[in-house]
């Protein structure tokens, strides 16, 4: 009895699954991510404590605002997806709001980007704002070169599968 209680609450805990675990290791690989990108900002634009003190509130902001427009751009995505897979009959009309809603995202986004960018003059020298307007696209660059780099070294020069650019958008 007191055999058959203990295997019932052993296996009656909740065991952690694929996507528990999958949901951990994005968390942590996000925490990384945004830890490299703070030492890479304050480096690259050479901010003084009192600057990374404004900065980096407003710039977290940001962020948290274009996630939750990738976010809504996915779900989009996600939901035209569904449909494909069913293969279900979509409506022209469908099509052509999901395009306008997330183009309507993208012009957004890039508002959200034009108004941070400009909106850091009071704490940025004109310099800082330069570097900062080219900094996503130059640590996106870094970190491709880094994943290359990774890549070449597990798969001992192996050609890929798909070699080619990726790509966004319809």
């Amino acid at each position: 009895m007191l055999t058959l209680f203990i295997l019932t609450e052993i296996f009656g805990q909740k065991q952690p699954n694929d996507f528990d675990e999958f949901e951990i290791h994005h968390r942590k690989r996000e925490k990384r991510m945004e830890m490299m990108m703070v030492w890479r900002l304050t480096e690259e634009l050479d901010l003084t404590p009192e600057q990374a003190e404004k900065f980096f509130p407003r710039f977290r902001k940001h962020r948290e605002e274009l996630d939750e427009l990738k976010k809504m751009e996915k779900a989009l995505g996600k939901d035209m997806r569904i449909k494909l897979k069913a293969e279900q009959d979509i409506a022209k009309s469908d099509v052509k709001a999901t395009i306008n809603k997330i183009t309507e995202l993208r012009k957004k986004h890039i508002e959200f980007e034009s108004e941070f960018l400009l909106g850091m003059d009071d704490i940025l020298s004109p310099r800082q704002l330069a570097n900062l307007g080219v900094f996503k696209q130059k640590m996106m660059r870094d970190i491709r070169g880094e994943l290359k780099e990774r890549a070449n070294k597990r798969n001992h020069g192996k050609k890929k599968k798909w070699s080619g650019k990726r790509r966004r958008g319809f």
